[in-house]
């Protein structure tokens, strides 16, 4: 499983008092946080040790003010974060961003083979006097090959609905060697990916979270129609990082709020060529819904393709392939693997379904 540097306190300007060599008391500035580094769910904590390095950025400019080593030590659960001391007087008026990355990482590169065990974080912009940066995240990642460049920001707290998951970073990576002609596991797919259209590409992605897959899609995929859907709560998170999306020429991407107990006939304006799913299977309760809910849109648009990608948690996941099964669904599938500590790999599952014997 990869894991994720994730702020338990945002950082924020803290000015304390300390005690020169010459044994005068003197206040001084400094930038502190608290992080951990921990997994999509947040329900384990890296045990090994990691080399990180906190850099103030300074949120103009992009360039480095500041920077501090740290080590996360296996067997921790958090880790405080300090920069400075820095004078009071070099105090800007400009935001300052903290970004906190694994030494021997530059970039957080998706591939097969690239993917970082440790994810990169960076804090929303935060300023001198002021309170302390947002309860967000950005990651700023690129995708192997094509070079696209995703910015995604996410909550840094407990809810598990506005963050990135494993199984989102599988889809890009698989989706990516699709596109590229790498993969051919999925030949409906492939098909659809890199066959000259001369129709935009409608895709829906459900249980969107803070839409990574959909975007990620719109910026790998000319001439596609993304639309992301979820619960009222992601919306603002959602918009958020459309906004930043670097989308191709014709390519786009909205956000719509769906109920999956109630999915409109309109939802998309022509008919659905590719729905995705990501890491929607983990709450066994909702399955039957989830399922209902793909055999509607489906029905409404019987070419329709459903990417569904999942990392096995528990035993009841496995009623969700039942029920597939029993809406008369087929599928292909195939694993994409993501680093885990001690050099290990986690394998996550893709499974393409359709109403169609051939998928």
């Amino acid at each position: 499983m990869v894991y994720y540097i994730r702020f338990l306190k945002p950082p924020k300007f803290e000015r304390k008092k300390v005690i020169t060599k010459s044994s005068r008391s003197q206040k001084t500035i400094f930038i502190n946080a608290l992080i951990s580094i921990t997994t999509d769910l947040g329900d384990d904590f890296l045990a090994q040790n990691v080399d990180l390095v906190a850099t103030w950025v300074h949120g103009v400019s992009h360039g480095a003010v500041d920077q501090v080593s740290l080590q996360w030590q296996a067997g921790s659960r958090q880790l405080q974060v300090s920069l400075g001391p820095f004078a009071e007087e070099k105090m800007s008026r400009h935001p300052a961003i903290v970004e906190i990355r694994p030494q021997d990482t530059k970039e957080d590169l998706l591939g097969t083979k690239s993917t970082p065990l440790v994810i990169s974080a960076c804090s929303a912009p935060f300023k001198w006097q002021s309170d302390p940066a947002e309860k967000l995240i950005l990651r700023n990642l690129r995708i192997q090959d094509t070079g696209s460049k995703l910015k995604i920001w996410e909550e840094t707290g407990n809810s598990i609905a506005r963050h990135i998951w494993d199984a989102a970073l599988a889809s890009i990576i698989f989706l990516n060697e699709i596109i590229a002609g790498k993969d051919t596991s999925m030949p409906a797919l492939s098909h659809l990916l890199r066959t000259p259209r001369e129709k935009l590409l409608q895709a829906v992605e459900l249980g969107a979270g803070c839409g990574i897959v959909g975007i990620a899609l719109a910026t790998m995929l000319d001439s596609c129609q993304v639309i992301l859907t979820d619960l009222p709560e992601v919306e603002e998170i959602v918009s958020r990082n459309i906004s930043h999306a670097h989308l191709m020429p014709s390519s786009s991407i909205t956000y719509k709020n769906l109920d999956w107990e109630d999915p409109p006939p309109n939802l998309c304006s022509q008919p659905i060529d590719l729905i995705l799913v990501s890491d929607c299977t983990y709450n066994a309760d909702s399955l039957p819904t989830l399922v209902s809910a793909l055999d509607r849109l489906v029905r409404d648009s019987p070419e329709a393709l459903v990417l569904v990608a999942l990392k096995r948690r528990h035993e009841s996941e496995a009623i969700f392939f039942d029920l597939m099964r029993s809406a008369s669904f087929f599928s292909v599938q195939t694993k994409v693997q993501l680093p885990t500590q001690h050099e290990e790999f986690d394998q996550i599952e893709l499974h393409c379904y359709s109403h169609k014997l051939a998928v």
